[in-house]
């Protein structure tokens, strides 16, 4: 259950944090007491999340490193610091190695990984001076098996949980702890990509032949799962990659 006062007082940023997991994780983090930042491109999206109580928007691309600096500079000025980042920017594209376009490729690498290394250099020195803070990247369950179809998503996302064991390790000791959240199947538009041609019914059905639960999850049980990590509740948590799948994973 969320609980009003867990984070009051902090400055979250959320990237990515217009739609889907990164919204419902922006009104879970406000409506436990945060004032939270969203970060996005689509400026329709960025106003909606901005008229949630607790909620600012800032519109820039996080995968390009003038407009990380910006927006970070922007948010310390306003708000003095940054104690809790989510780095939940994503980008999921269908296509074997032998048909991905290398533009494509670079921008899967771009918008997953290297998003995620300019906003950790920007917001790390914010939490150092602060005395500490807390980083929850967004994986995937594609980041621990190997998946038929999407190579630059499927290596992009093992490469944010090595990243995140490797900012763990580097930062524990100043109080900074790093971790990730590796979501299954979470009916979000995201995943549409890859589900191009079948129907609701045929979705559903592949679901519950492979999710040991028998369902898709949603994005508020990812966003619980993010604020816990986030939270004085995970203190003793650092460089773990949590997987909320419904089991999917377990069963391969």
């Amino acid at each position: 259950m969320p609980d009003a006062g867990r984070f009051a007082g902090k400055i979250a940023v959320v990237t990515g944090g217009a739609h889907g997991i990164g919204l419902a994780t922006a009104r879970r983090l406000a409506g436990e007491g945060a004032r939270v930042v969203v970060i996005d491109v689509d400026d329709d999206a960025l106003a909606a999340a901005a008229g949630i109580e607790g909620v600012d928007a800032a519109r820039a691309d996080v995968a390009t490193q003038g407009e990380v600096e910006s927006a970070v500079a922007a948010i310390v000025e306003h708000h003095g610091t940054i104690d809790i980042l989510h780095n939940n920017a994503g980008r999921l594209r269908a296509g074997s190695v032998t048909e991905v376009e290398v533009a494509e490729w670079d921008r899967t690498y771009a918008v997953n990984v290297r998003s995620m290394f300019l906003m950790c250099r920007e917001v790390i020195p914010v939490m150092l001076r602060n005395g500490g803070g807390a980083i929850v990247n967004t994986a995937s369950t594609s980041g621990l098996v190997g998946e038929v179809g999407i190579p630059a998503y499927n290596s992009s996302k093992g490469a944010v949980i090595q990243l995140t064991r490797q900012l763990a390790a580097e930062y524990a000791r100043q109080g900074i702890r790093v971790n990730c959240v590796c979501p299954g199947w979470i009916p979000t538009g995201f995943n549409d990509p890859v589900l191009e041609g079948l129907s609701d019914d045929e979705v559903q059905a592949m679901v519950e032949a492979t999710v040991p639960a028998g369902r898709q999850g949603t994005p508020e049980e990812i966003a619980a799962t993010v604020c816990f990590l986030a939270s004085p509740d995970a203190s003793y948590v650092s460089g773990h990659a949590l997987v909320v799948d419904g089991g999917l994973t377990s069963s391969r």
